[in-house]
């Protein structure tokens, strides 16, 4: 059955990202194809498209914000199974072993994301929201469908709760801090919610998938340790070679969620197109 990863990237830098992305899945998979979804507007370099097995342009369907639009994998995608990542994401090992665990499910995200010690992130910061009506905590940044029935509905539901953003999230969340724009976790909560699926996309006792997500409130850090919010960079030394990802002294393993865009510099995309090269060598 044909399957590979899927990622959404509008504009020059999540283009750039989403190469960066490419490479590192090509270097450390053996299940590697990938494709790129980017907007109506947009060019993929030449230089990049190497790195991608599929190129595909976004219609923007009237909806103001690209996140509103990611429903659309279910009509994008060329594979059959399918896992999506968010374009500021590497890989740091393999992890094709996962692909028979998940395949049980017709639709299944992640539940738990590490903090960069490789440890569960327990702060509720970013997630308060979601507790007023026990929305699932479901995180966008990894998850995985197949072509099937409960997939097709969910995001056939998705595209209904994304176009009608501000009526659910008001339904939902308010009486406490939201995004009044429309994001994907929140869509996609607010769907399996709605669907019942709660039980069925995801699962709090499985121990994939998972990402290790740098979102600064995640680390486990005292706000006098780590009194800027935003960018984690400023507490952590960050080693990239071809041996491997290394974070504050932390080996990395499986995806990694970076967030901040400033971590993807040249010289590290530069040491992933030489290891891409190699491996085509050998």
């Amino acid at each position: 059955m044909d399957k590979g990863y899927f990622v959404f990237a509008q504009g020059e830098e999540y283009i750039r990202l989403a190469y960066a992305l490419a490479l590192s899945i090509k270097n450390t998979q053996k299940i590697n194809k990938i494709c790129i979804a980017t907007g109506e507007d947009d060019s993929i370099p030449d230089d990049y498209q190497h790195a991608f097995d599929h190129i595909i342009w976004v219609k923007n369907v009237g909806l103001k914000y690209p996140m509103a639009n990611e429903w659309q994998i279910w009509d994008l995608t060329p594979f059959k199974e399918t896992i999506h990542v968010e374009a500021d994401t590497i890989f740091t090992t393999n992890i094709d072993w996962w692909w028979d665990e998940l395949q049980q499910h017709e639709l299944f995200f992640t539940s738990k994301v590490k903090d960069y010690r490789g440890h569960i992130a327990t702060s509720n910061f970013y997630r308060r929201h979601f507790e007023k009506k026990r929305i699932p905590k479901l995180y966008n940044g990894f998850y995985y469908f197949r072509y099937s029935e409960t997939a097709f509905n969910f995001f056939k539901k998705a595209k209904e709760v994304s176009a009608r953003y501000s009526h659910y999230a008001k339904l939902f969340f308010e009486g406490a801090y939201y995004p009044k724009t429309p994001t994907t976790d929140e869509i996609f909560g607010m769907t399996a919610y709605l669907l019942d699926l709660d039980q069925v996309v995801f699962d709090k006792n499985y121990a994939i998938p998972y990402f290790t997500h740098m979102k600064v409130k995640l680390q486990d850090w005292k706000q006098i340790e780590a009194p800027d919010d935003k960018n984690w960079l400023r507490y952590l030394p960050v080693r990239f070679t071809k041996n491997g990802l290394n974070i504050g002294g932390f080996l990395q393993q499986g995806p990694f969620h970076y967030q901040n865009k400033l971590f993807m510099t040249n010289k590290m995309i530069d040491t992933m197109k030489e290891i891409y090269n190699e491996r085509r060598i050998t």
